[in-house]
C-alpha cells in the first residue's frame, strides 16, 4: 500500500520491466489521483474498471473504461480517478530512445485515445504473465511486446480516427500510399481512392493526422527505404528507385534529414 497526498493506492503484483520498457497494473481507491507529474516516456493506459479524467498541459479529457489512452514525453499530467468506485488500470511505458523513429513520428501525430482492441488485451496479458525478467531473452520478449502494443494502438487509430465517424476515404488513401509508395502517380491514385480533390485530401490528412499527404508519402518512403537498407543487400541506387525517389542523391538527402546519418551509415550501423 502507499499514498498520494493522503489517498491510498494498492499495486497489484503484476509488474514487469526492463531498463527500456515497463508493464504494470494498479488499483486506486475511489477518489484516488496521481500527479501532477512530467511524463518521461511514451505510455499507454487502459482502464479495466472504474474511470476518471486526466489533465494534460491544462486540457482535461475523460478516461473511459476499455479505451487505450496515449501519453507522450514532455507533457505535464494530472490523473483524477472515479470517486464512486475503485479504478483498476494497466499501463505500458517505453523510453523515447528505444522507440523506433517511424513509430515515434506516427505516435506524435496519433489521436490521444482509441477503443482497446482484443489484441491489446492479449499483449498486456502476455507481458504481465512474465511476472519477472529473469534473462536477457525474457527482457527482449517484454520489450517487443511493448513495441507491438504501440504498433497495435496505431493500427486501431487508423481504423478509428479520433472522430465520431470513421473516414473511410482517408483510410483508403493511406492504404494506397503505403502499397504504392514507390510509384510516381501515388498521390494521384490516393486522391482517386479517397474520392476527393487534392485540397480535400489535404484537409482530411491535416484534420485526422496532423500532416499533409505529401509529408505522409515522404515519411513512408523513408521508413521503407531505411528498412530495406537494414534488411536487404540492395544498393542505395536500387532502393532509391524502389522508393520512387528521383535519384540516389535525393534519397540520401531525405534519409539523412530523417535519421541524421547517410544511407551507408544506416546500413553500417545495422550490419556492424
Amino acid at each position: 500500500m502507499g499514498n498520494y497526498h493522503g489517498k491510498e493506492y494498492a499495486w497489484v503484483n503484476r509488474q514487469v520491466r526492463t531498463s527500456r520498457v515497463g508493464f504494470g497494473r494498479v488499483k486506486y481507491i475511489p477518489g484516488g489521483y496521481c500527479g501532477p507529474r512530467r511524463q518521461r516516456d511514451y505510455q499507454i493506459v487502459v482502464i479495466h474498471a472504474g474511470g476518471g479524467r486526466v489533465t494534460v498541459d491544462g486540457e482535461t479529457r475523460p478516461l473511459p473504461a476499455e479505451h487505450a489512452a496515449l501519453f507522450l514525453p514532455g507533457h505535464r499530467e494530472h490523473f483524477v480517478f472515479s470517486a464512486e468506485q475503485e479504478t483498476d488500470h494497466v499501463w505500458c511505458s517505453i523510453r523515447p530512445r528505444f522507440m523506433p523513429e517511424g513509430l515515434r513520428w506516427r505516435l506524435d501525430r496519433a489521436p490521444g485515445m482509441v477503443p482497446c482492441s482484443e489484441m491489446m488485451h492479449r499483449l498486456f496479458s502476455a507481458a504481465q504473465g512474465s511476472r519477472r525478467v529473469t534473462s536477457p531473452a525474457a527482457g527482449r520478449v517484454v520489450e517487443y511486446l511493448g513495441l507491438a502494443l504501440f504498433a497495435e494502438f496505431l493500427h486501431q487509430a487508423e481504423l478509428w480516427p479520433h472522430r465520431e465517424r470513421r473516414d473511410e476515404g482517408l483510410s483508403r488513401a493511406m492504404a494506397c500510399i503505403e502499397e504504392s509508395f514507390g510509384d510516381e502517380g501515388c498521390l494521384a491514385r490516393a486522391r482517386l481512392a479517397a474520392g476527393c480533390s487534392a485540397s480535400g485530401l489535404n484537409q482530411r490528412f491535416r484534420r485526422h493526422l496532423g500532416t499533409s499527404p505529401a509529408r505522409f508519402l515522404w515519411m513512408t518512403r523513408v521508413e521503407r527505404g531505411v528498412s530495406m537498407l537494414r534488411d536487404t543487400g540492395l544498393t542505395v541506387a536500387e532502393i532509391s528507385s524502389l522508393c520512387g525517389c528521383k535519384n540516389p542523391f535525393h534519397f540520401s538527402r531525405i534519409v539523412k534529414r530523417s535519421q541524421g546519418i547517410s544511407p551507408r551509415e544506416v546500413r553500417r550501423a545495422a550490419w556492424k
